[in-house]
């Protein structure tokens, strides 16, 4: 523990005629009439907030009777030399009243006890730090010295102390000493201590997830958590958020089957829906993501589940459900530009699988353009990627002799709803080559 030393001899001169010792304690009676008179002086004194008047008599019980009442009339010496302090304007006398209050607050405990009174060291380590908490613009050098004097309440009487100063301590450890080994330390010490209490779980849960700030650190944080509590939710959907975000693939797909066990949500299934999709399942991506329109009520969330299961519906080859799908999602919201990327692409891959590539196979990059366009029309983020597809597909416009022998004319109204394209029934406009 810091050792305070006076600053000036201002200080010395007012502790010497303060501070208690067995050498000027008097054996004085209970009923003594000049301690009683002594006593009403100051208390009245005090009570009324004329701490000067109140000095005096005070500081000749604290001298000839310290555990006259135990130990209430230093705690009130404490008090008074705080608020003197705070009425001083001389940052010297200042410093020397605080350290007073600091050395009444050192010396109670064994004064106390030496001349018979009761005291509780608890107690007072705890007033220590809090005093020195509350006045820490006059004291700001002993910050340190409050955690100190609150991990020292903390190994007098673990049980009887507040986690709000067990928090103290935490904040100080990780904070503002940056010690982390050490605040796991005292976080393991506190559970193995109180670990039952509802208060120290939450307080355990809070620090313990401080700690560990990177996702990585996290989460093997909350896979030795979980091991101690398997059946909490909450923390097994954080752990299958985290696996996702970190390309754990294995691991998300156990943490989000173990949900769907306990409590199953379309948020869950659209989530491993989308690694099925991405890891080639379309039929799998499929199923889960109906199960997440079953339970699902938020309109962006179904928009985006109908677009994934138009993708899963497209690499499985079902262009016209994939078209289905993106329909769906833009009924939800008409400005999602991306699905009418993909219908325009869904009309490019048909172009692919007809195969014959003749003049009215041509006319259909016509329709596929006319989504790109509407496409970055709702949604400009798109601009590059629709202008993009539009640049690759003008290449492949019936050119103008195919114009002329179809006797197509720019802008004329063109209907693409016969053989292989009998299933897209939509018309557009010739464009030119």
């Amino acid at each position: 523990m810091q050792s305070f030393q006076p600053p000036a001899m201002a200080a010395f001169l007012v502790l010497l005629f303060v501070l208690p010792s067995s050498v000027n304690a008097q054996n004085t009676g209970q009923d003594d009439p000049l301690l009683l008179r002594n006593y009403s002086l100051y208390l009245e004194d005090y009570r009324n907030k004329n701490y000067e008047a109140a000095l005096p008599p005070l500081r000749w019980i604290l001298e000839n009777a310290p555990a006259f009442r135990d130990d209430v009339n230093f705690e009130r010496g404490v008090d008074l030399y705080i608020q003197l302090a705070r009425m001083e304007e001389d940052p010297e006398e200042q410093r020397a009243l605080l350290d007073t209050a600091l050395v009444l607050l050192d010396t109670a405990v064994p004064t106390v006890r030496e001349h018979g009174g009761e005291i509780d060291e608890f107690e007072w380590t705890i007033k220590k730090g809090t005093a020195i908490f509350e006045n820490l613009d006059l004291l700001p050098e002993l910050e340190s010295e409050v955690a100190a004097q609150y991990q020292k309440a903390w190994e007098l009487d673990p049980d009887r102390i507040d986690p709000y100063y067990l928090e103290y301590i935490l904040a100080d450890l990780l904070q503002n000493q940056g010690d982390k080994a050490a605040t796991v330390e005292f976080l393991d010490e506190i559970e193995a201590q109180r670990g039952g209490e509802e208060a120290i779980a939450a307080m355990q849960s809070k620090w313990r997830g401080a700690i560990f700030t990177s996702p990585e650190e996290r989460y093997t944080y909350l896979q030795s958590e979980l091991e101690k509590d398997p059946a909490n939710v909450e923390m097994i959907r954080e752990l299958f958020d985290l696996a996702q975000d970190l390309d754990y693939r294995s691991d998300a797909t156990e943490y989000g089957n173990q949900l769907l066990e306990v409590q199953p949500t379309a948020s869950v299934y659209r989530k491993l829906g989308a690694m099925r999709l991405e890891d080639g399942d379309a039929e799998g991506a499929l199923e889960l993501m109906d199960k997440a329109l079953s339970l699902s009520e938020n309109p962006n969330d179904r928009r985006d589940t109908y677009y994934n299961m138009a993708t899963a519906e497209q690499q499985l080859g079902r262009l016209s459900r994939a078209r289905t799908n993106f329909r769906q999602a833009l009924d939800i919201d008409p400005t999602f530009g991306r699905a009418l990327l993909g219908i325009g692409d869904l009309y490019v891959t048909a172009i692919a699988n007809c195969g014959s590539f003749e003049r009215e196979d041509r006319a259909v990059y016509w329709l596929a353009s006319d989504y790109f366009q509407r496409a970055k029309s709702v949604d400009a983020s798109l601009a590059q990627a629709a202008d993009q597809r539009v640049r690759q597909y003008r290449a492949y416009y019936p050119d103008a002799e195919a114009m002329f022998f179809m006797k197509w004319n720019q802008g004329d109204r063109y209907e693409i709803n016969k053989g292989c394209y009998s299933w897209i029934n939509e018309s557009t406009t010739v464009k030119a080559p």
